[in-house]
Formats: structure tokens, C-alpha cells, sequence
């Protein structure tokens, strides 16, 4: 069974729509730490100390083995950088330790559906999709994982439920009550708009 330890960097922290939490939540064999340099650290040392199950680092490169054409042949503790794209390159610039590391890549099965926050290729996907997608291609009966993606679909639904309400509100507050209003389209939804 491949043991995840996801390693988030201090900004993404207090991001309430963050995935790494909710996928460590999730999974009964990850853990999740907070911190921008890892080495000589107890977690990373035990991380990479298991020689029964070598440690593994979840970021494209150019070395980085394709999950799905090239899984590990033995358990393994996947550790993934939790973060945005650019805080994520500054811990592995300030980690020689992490970066070393045998690398896999991901090409995601489908597109990202984190449709709140914004990813800087079509290709990339939230933390918590990237940890499904590998464990079901690497685990038996790894369709099983798909069941992680349920708490962060309603997230994300709910968040999106949410700002329309709130765009709603806060255009009817400023038409007041003898204005005219007229339908505008935005961004798929409809919404009320003052003339």
C-alpha cells in the first residue's frame, strides 16, 4: 500500500478551498505537514529512511517517470509539495534532499475539476486529484479512490453555489426598488443586472 505524505507550504495552510488537507482527511495511510524547509527534518528523515518502502516524489521533471506507464514495483511513500505551482518550486529549490528524489509525472485522465481556483496549464490538476489519479493507477482495486473526489466535488460545488448567491445579493442591494433591471449573462449563470 502506498503511504502518501503530502508537504504543504505555509501559504497554502490557511486556503479554506485547499485539497491536501481534505486528502489526508481522506486517506488512513497519509499524513500532511506544514513547512518550507524540510531538510534534515524528522518528517522528510522518516520519509526516506524505509528501505522497504523508498520514497518517491509526485512533480513533473524532466527525468519523471510516467505514473501509468512506469508505476514502482514496490510499496512506496509518495510525497507530494502541496502549494501553488510557483511555491512549490521554491520548496524543492530550497530542499536538495526532496529534489533528488526519483520523480513521477502525471498526465492527467481528465481535466481539473477545481473550476474555482485556477491552474496555470490545462494539463495540471488540484493536489487531491493528482493523489486519486495515482493511487488508482498504482493500487489494487484502485477505482476505489475515486471516492476521495466526493468531499471535494461538494466543496466545490458549494463554493460556486455560494458566490452565485452572493453575486445575486449583492447586485439586488444595489438596483434598489424602482430600478429597472435586465438579464446578463456571466460566466454560465444568470444573474440580475441594474440599468
Amino acid at each position: 500500500m502506498t503511504k502518501v505524505v503530502l508537504l504543504q507550504h505555509p501559504r497554502e495552510r490557511d486556503v479554506p478551498i485547499g485539497t491536501a488537507r481534505m486528502a489526508s482527511l481522506c486517506l488512513c495511510n497519509a499524513e500532511l505537514h506544514v513547512g518550507l524547509h524540510w531538510s534534515g527534518s524528522r518528517v522528510l528523515a522518516r520519509a526516506l529512511s524505509n528501505p522497504e518502502r523508498p520514497a518517491v516524489l509526485l512533480y513533473p521533471g524532466a527525468k519523471a517517470m510516467d505514473v501509468v506507464a512506469t508505476p514502482p514495483r514496490v510499496p512506496v511513500t509518495l510525497i507530494v509539495v502541496d502549494g501553488t505551482w510557483s511555491n512549490t518550486k521554491k520548496v524543492l529549490r530550497e530542499n536538495p534532499e526532496l529534489a533528488a528524489l526519483a520523480r513521477y509525472a502525471l498526465a492527467p485522465t481528465s481535466p481539473s475539476e477545481y473550476r474555482i481556483r485556477s491552474e496555470p496549464k490545462a494539463g495540471y490538476v488540484s493536489t487531491i486529484e493528482a493523489v486519486a489519479q495515482v493511487l488508482a493507477a498504482w493500487e489494487p482495486d484502485g477505482e476505489r479512490f475515486q471516492a476521495l473526489l466526493r468531499p471535494f466535488r461538494a466543496m466545490v460545488e458549494g463554493q460556486i453555489a455560494f458566490a452565485s448567491r452572493s453575486l445575486a445579493g449583492s447586485v439586488t442591494a444595489l438596483r434598489g426598488p424602482r430600478s429597472r433591471a435586465v438579464s446578463v449573462e456571466s460566466d454560465d449563470r444568470r444573474i440580475e443586472s441594474p440599468l
